[in-house]
């Protein structure tokens, strides 16, 4: 179970709705909620239909987020995707690469799964994700 201490706090008002923490620090590990492809605000989906639109929206929140607990893509060692389109996904995979190189970070060990559904209606990824801190 986390602690309050814990809890790093990325966006307080859809953690409260949602009742979830978007961070866990835990020693020098980071753990993050599965990250979709919306709104930081509004919580609606980017990039409906386009799979290349949501990866760079959730790698865009992901960065924001390990910010928050001062760290980067560098420190990403693992991942999990969640996909409706495991095709699309791979398709796609460059997107990824690139973003990672641009990070100047290796791309961290990882695991796709094809889902029915995600949580945001029209999502075609959530990507969870664990880093750990120097």
């Amino acid at each position: 179970m986390a602690r309050p201490e814990q809890v790093i706090s990325v966006n307080p008002m859809l953690e409260e709705k949602f009742g979830l923490s978007y961070l866990i620090k835990s020693g020098k590990t980071l753990y993050m909620a599965g990250i979709l492809s919306a709104d930081d605000v509004t919580f609606e989906l980017v990039g409906a239909g386009d799979m290349a639109a949501q990866i760079r929206q959730i790698y865009a929140r992901m960065q924001r987020n390990l910010a928050k607990a001062g760290c980067t893509l560098q420190h990403v060692v693992s991942e999990i995707s969640f996909t409706t389109d495991v095709k699309a996904l791979a398709e796609a995979g460059s997107v990824r690469r690139q973003i990672y190189q641009q990070a100047g970070a290796a791309p961290p060990v990882a695991t796709a799964v094809q889902v029915a559904g995600l949580f945001l209606p029209g999502a075609m990824l959530e990507i969870h994700a664990t880093a750990v801190l120097d």
